[in-house]
């Protein structure tokens, strides 16, 4: 692929952006090609080295605040017609009660999953905190009281003890494995904000 293609190919997979935001991205990647051509590089190389434009799309979608994709798309081509206001400013009972609903309703499922992370980690740490002081108590119980009671609280200890460091693994997993999907859900949304990118 030439440094032309990639950037034409670019170009119509930023459909949904601004003309100001989609110029300064071609150039950027533009100056990136030549930059790479100057150190020595052929045009091709240059190319492949960027990866495909559906990548660079990803990456400024990354690199793009929400609000400012929001902005953009909010922003009317055209004034809004006298009728067309009247429609809205009369359709908004029902419509900003809906997508208050529907935003409540997507933040609600966020915070349940955010919610097993906490409790895995809070988990871990009441197992770990009871392993604890079921070793620290072994010997006076098993002093006291009796050789079965202190080998029973010796085995809570042990036992609890070992569940918490499994559960620490498994939280640090999940707490991983949550901040990718944010990830993948904000680029979903912000893909969905600018619309999907049209194909060569």
């Amino acid at each position: 692929m030439t440094k032309n293609e990639f950037l034409s190919a670019l170009r119509q997979r930023l459909t949904g952006f601004s003309k100001e935001d989609a110029d300064r991205s071609v150039d950027y990647y533009a100056e990136m090609i030549e930059d790479r051509i100057e150190d020595g590089m052929t045009e091709e190389e240059a190319v492949e080295a960027m990866g495909s434009p559906e990548d660079a799309v990803a990456q400024i979608l990354r690199e793009t605040p929400l609000p400012k994709l929001v902005k953009t798309k909010l922003k009317p081509a055209r004034k809004l017609k006298t009728w067309e206001i009247v429609l809205l400013a009369l359709g908004s009972p029902l419509w900003i009660v809906l997508l208050a609903a529907a935003f409540v309703v997507l933040l609600a499922v966020y915070i349940v999953l955010w919610s097993v992370v906490l409790v895995v980690y809070a988990t871990g740490l009441t197992l770990g905190v009871c392993g604890i002081a079921g070793l620290a108590a072994f010997v006076p119980i098993f002093i006291a009281a009796n050789i079965g009671a202190g080998l029973v609280t010796l085995g809570i200890g042990l036992a609890g003890t070992g569940l918490a460091i499994l559960l620490f693994f498994g939280s640090n997993q999940t707490f991983k494995a949550m901040l990718w999907l944010s990830k993948k859900i904000l680029l979903g949304i912000k893909l969905c904000i600018v619309g999907k990118e049209k194909k060569q």
